[in-house]
Order: C-alpha cells, then sequence, then structure tokens
C-alpha cells in the first residue's frame, strides 16, 4: 500500500489538520488540533484519532503504525519530550492511518506556539 506525502504542515492555535483532504484547515474542525496552555505542555488532540509516539530508530513505516496504534486509545499526546525529526503514528477511526514527522517545534511563548510536520497517510489501512 502507498503512503500519501504531503510535506509542510503547519499547526497552531488557530487551525487544524485533516485527514480527508489532508491539509490545514484555517479552523479548528479538522482531525488534528494542536493545542499549547500556559499551565500545562503543548499536545496534539484529537475527538477522531488515536495518536502515540515513535521510540526507536528512524523511519517508521505503516506496519509500524498500525502495531503502535491498534491498542492506542489517547486521543492527546504531549509534545514536551517531541524535537525535530520525532515521529508520530496517528489512526483516525475510519481506518486511515497517518505518520507525522515534525520539523520545527516552538513551545518556549504558548501565544504563538507552533508546530510543523510532514504527513505521510494511507488510506483506509487499518
Amino acid at each position: 500500500m502507498r503512503g500519501e506525502p504531503h510535506s509542510g504542515q503547519w499547526l497552531d492555535a488557530k487551525n487544524s489538520l485533516s485527514f480527508k483532504e489532508p491539509v490545514r484547515r484555517k479552523d479548528r474542525t479538522g482531525d488534528i488540533r494542536f493545542t499549547c496552555a500556559k499551565e500545562v505542555s503543548c499536545a496534539l488532540e484529537s475527538d477522531t484519532s488515536v495518536f502515540t509516539m515513535v521510540f526507536g530508530e528512524p523511519g517508521a513505516d505503516l506496519d509500524e503504525c498500525r502495531r503502535l496504534t491498534k491498542s492506542q486509545t489517547s486521543h492527546r499526546l504531549p509534545l514536551a519530550a517531541a524535537a525535530s525529526g520525532t515521529e508520530i503514528c496517528v489512526r483516525h477511526r475510519n481506518g486511515d492511518i497517518a505518520l507525522l514527522v515534525i520539523q520545527t517545534k516552538s513551545t518556549a511563548m504558548p501565544d504563538i506556539a507552533f508546530v510543523s510536520a510532514d504527513m505521510t497517510v494511507w488510506r483506509q489501512a487499518g
């Protein structure tokens, strides 16, 4: 199964990512949102998807993301430990699976915090 690559996805407090397009939306109704509160760490959140961070060697693929997200139930992933190059597997409830690779993260100032990532989507791969 071949993944759809989408580079340079930018998330901040005003937009979201959608699995359907998959592009950045100018509102907060997409599947993946970035939140950053002053009292807690910044995180990725979703009502429709679960997340898991990939540890170890880079180069996660569809099979690894399937395995890592199979029993995952968390709809929130804190990004405190995430740095450039961090891989995150995402499973949408419709069966789509994505791999996000963080390119840049700026969370020191919550009011202007953001994360940019490359995204590969495998349709109905779950």
